[in-house]
């Protein structure tokens, strides 16, 4: 039993220097790895990078470098966190260089400005790209016409009193010239109804590709509106009316009177009566072809309330009389 004893008490002693010693090596581990990232080194590490003070006439077209290697002077604790996690510099463009069409920055010129937009004892030594190129263009703003894209299909019998109405019906963009000059209009994305019989009132966005996404706006959506009634039929009979006759020529037509068959909507109806058009056949259309047997009608003008208009016969004779 001594013997036992003896043996467990040395084993013991030993796991007890062997614990010491590994937590003096520990130890000893993390105060050198303290003084040695306190320590000032020169190395290499990625920045990611921010333009400021573009004139306001200008922008940028094209993004530039968003990130650089640079070279910098740190301790080790400021390089193992910028390795951890890229810090941010911004260049200043106030006073942009140009040769021809091209503008660019010197980013070693602005050192100085570089370096008091870092914290601690850090200090860059140099930007490993010696220069940034810019594509610049010229700030502008115009004015483009909203177009509507609709699919509308009416009730039997309805239809629209006047044209859709667009709010707004233009839109203001502004960006770069070099996009703004390829953009004429704007289209609305695609309205779809069917069987319409109730006034149109309608929020719709705008189409913008994600080539205009440096392009701003001043309204990304628009109202569209229309008034919708039922239209109904009515008829006139009106005397035929013969234009550009010559003085020495009598035009004897067949029929003498034509019927005029139009649509218009309930709310107009009684508002239409035989001088909202005028119907005529042109004598020319016999002078630039004289086997022509018979003139057909000329709607020269008609109602904003009607929507449509047909005429009977579509066509008439006539017998052409010297005085």
């Amino acid at each position: 039993m001594k013997t036992v004893v003896k043996a467990s008490s040395i084993s013991f002693k030993d796991n007890r220097k062997v614990k010491v010693f590994v937590f003096f090596l520990v130890l000893t581990s993390i105060i050198w790895l303290i003084i040695e990232l306190s320590k000032t080194y020169t190395s290499s590490t990625v920045f990611n990078v921010e333009y400021k003070n573009l004139p306001s006439d200008k922008l940028l077209q094209i993004k530039p470098v968003s990130n650089l290697d640079v070279a910098i002077k740190a301790s080790g604790f400021n390089l193992l966190r910028y390795k951890m996690k890229a810090p941010k510099i911004s260049f200043n463009l106030s006073n942009i260089s140009k040769k021809g069409s091209y503008h660019y920055i010197l980013p070693n010129s602005q050192l100085s400005n570089l370096n008091t937009q870092l914290v601690g004892e850090t200090e860059i030594i140099s930007v490993l790209k010696d220069t940034i190129f810019i594509e610049i263009g010229k700030n502008i703003s115009k004015k483009v016409p909203v177009v509507p894209i609709t699919e509308i299909k009416f009730k039997l019998g309805y239809n629209l009193i006047e044209k859709l109405t667009v709010i707004p019906d233009s839109i203001v963009i502004t960006g770069s010239e070099k996009y703004i000059d390829s953009i004429k209009e704007i289209s609305t994305v695609q309205l779809k109804l069917n069987d319409v019989y109730e006034n149109i009132d309608k929020e719709l966005g705008l189409i913008i590709s994600k080539k205009n996404k440096n392009i701003s706006f001043s309204s990304t959506k628009v109202k569209l509106s229309g008034m919708v009634d039922k239209f109904t039929e009515g008829k006139f009979n009106i005397p035929v009316s013969i234009i550009n006759e010559p003085e020495d020529v009598k035009v004897n037509p067949f029929p003498k009177e034509i019927e005029v068959i139009y649509q218009a909507s309930i709310t107009h109806f009684n508002m239409i009566n035989d001088n909202s058009f005028l119907v005529v056949f042109d004598y020319k259309q016999y002078e630039n072809d004289s086997t022509t047997q018979y003139l057909t009608p000329i709607i020269k003008q008609k109602s904003e309330y009607i929507s449509s208009l047909k005429i009977n016969p579509n066509q008439i004779e006539f017998l052409i009389q010297k005085k």
